[in-house]
């Protein structure tokens, strides 16, 4: 784990407590914020994780990162320092019940293995559209689901309830580049442009635009 102080430990152990916690265990280290008012004190303090890092020389996204779309921000923090912050939890917990509860790396290996899985499973989504003709796709990342699905229901103009199905994945936009590399490409396409668009409701996700093309 990188070199951080107490105060950025005690501001992430907060973030991880309050917006993380089990999910951990999937590789979910992130969550989203909307661009609302009643959500502007959160996003405040959770931007002030980002200003301690770089205050602390962390400059290059390792601990902690924002990233903004159209109409909210996505916060991620890296998992080796959910998984350090886990275990002191776990410990805590353990000591407070005389050592009786067990403690120790509860995720392991399971966020890299979700990972992968996720990973072929898009390549898999993708491969099935562009093979169907289209070169455009609209899918979730950074999913805080544990299926490759987000239903999200609205109104029509009719005022009857529509309901929206996206492939979500619990995968980073940057995982494209390794989607690309290993699977895509040696089928013969690639994805050319990914374009991010907004948080969906209920913070389950982020829509993406996928643009693919012909090798």
């Amino acid at each position: 784990m990188a070199d951080i102080s107490n105060k950025l430990l005690n501001m992430l152990t907060e973030f991880f407590i309050c917006e993380i916690g089990s999910k951990a265990i999937d590789g979910i280290t992130y969550c989203m914020l909307l661009k609302d008012a009643k959500e502007r004190d959160i996003y405040e303090r959770y931007k002030l994780i980002r200003k301690q890092a770089n205050e602390e020389g962390n400059t290059n996204d390792e601990i902690f990162r924002i990233y903004e779309v159209n109409n909210g921000y996505i916060f991620d923090m890296d998992l080796s320092i959910a998984k350090n912050i886990s275990y002191e939890i776990t410990k805590a917990v353990s000591k407070a019940n005389g050592g009786e509860t067990p403690y120790g790396d509860l995720i392991g290996d399971m966020p890299e293995k979700r990972r992968k899985r996720d990973i072929i499973n898009l390549a898999k989504f993708l491969k099935s559209e562009f093979d169907s003709g289209k070169e455009q796709t609209e899918i979730a990342l950074f999913s805080r689901n544990s299926t490759n699905k987000i239903l999200v229901t609205c109104k029509g103009p009719n005022n009857e309830v529509l309901a929206v199905k996206y492939n979500a994945y619990a995968l980073r936009h940057w995982d494209l580049e390794n989607v690309n590399e290993k699977l895509l490409i040696p089928a013969g396409f690639r994805v050319s442009r990914l374009q991010p668009c907004e948080v969906l409701p209920y913070k389950t996700g982020v829509s993406f635009i996928v643009n693919m093309e012909q090798m």
